[in-house]
């Protein structure tokens, strides 16, 4: 997990081989669902383990900590890709042609419609959520915590226009300092508050409609914007939920 895990903040996620060494997926999907390695997974073994063997978790194979995401034919419809988003609340699904596979994101769908292929007549207002907040004070466990437990990727640090996300998390965990104090002092390996992480800010949504946000929104999967009114937009704001209300349509059809 060490090794794939320095890898996550350059792409959303990782798709896996396929294999008996994969752990079962119990909910039933509509979707042929694949095993995928991400920040959540990473985070939820972080959760589920004792401080003593956090160097031991590091270790883990990295088809021990899977998420799941859909798997669609290249000749389905888009929007297909668009329901395995939704139905699996992860922003990636695995496209197959044959032999040959492919992963398809928010990054992606984000890409549509700010070229102008994919609308929508919804605006930020009506999409954007109100932040999650956390204390700079609070320790970097607790934050890991907040965010499986409610399966959100990021928190805005209290009485800043700044955040923390499951990236920011990563980065800090798998740091060449933080990786040596796993290996000598594992349970000291997540010591330390959130002001020591790295956050980020916003961006501001300066238009009301998500067509135009969708040309501001930075590259990196965890960036969001900010409106006015202090209300997130993030990739998955702009993209499933107009789709999910039936107002993402192709332009071209």
């Amino acid at each position: 997990m060490v090794l794939t895990a320095s890898y996550i903040k350059n792409i959303e996620v990782h798709l896996l081989p396929g294999g008996k060494k994969i752990p079962s997926r119990e909910p039933l999907s509509k979707f042929p669902l694949h095993p995928a390695f991400g920040g959540y997974g990473i985070l939820k073994r972080v959760v589920e383990s004792e401080p003593k063997e956090y160097y031991k978790t590091l270790w883990s194979k990295s088809a021990e900590v899977p998420i799941w995401i859909g798997s669609c034919r290249y000749e389905r419809p888009f929007d297909e890709i668009l329901e395995a988003f939704s139905e699996t609340k992860i922003g990636g699904a695995r496209v197959t042609k044959g032999h040959q596979e492919a992963l398809v994101t928010l990054g992606d769908a984000v890409g549509l419609i700010s070229s102008g292929r994919l609308s929508t007549n919804m605006t930020a207002a009506e999409v954007g959520s109100v932040p999650v907040a956390i204390s700079k004070n609070e320790l970097i466990i607790g934050a890991i915590r907040e965010m499986v437990s409610k399966n959100i990727r990021r928190l805005f640090v209290e009485n800043e226009e700044r955040f923390i996300s499951d990236r920011t998390v990563i980065d800090h965990m798998f740091s060449p300092g933080r990786l040596g104090i796993a290996r000598d002092h594992p349970e000291r390996w997540l010591e330390g508050t959130v002001a020591e992480l790295g956050s980020k800010s916003p961006g501001r949504c300066r238009s009301g409609n998500l067509d135009e946000a969708a040309k501001e929104i930075g590259e990196s999967p965890d960036d969001c914007l900010l409106t006015d009114d202090r209300r997130v937009i993030s990739r998955w704001d702009m993209v499933v939920k107009p789709w999910r209300a039936g107002k993402l349509t192709d332009v071209e059809n």
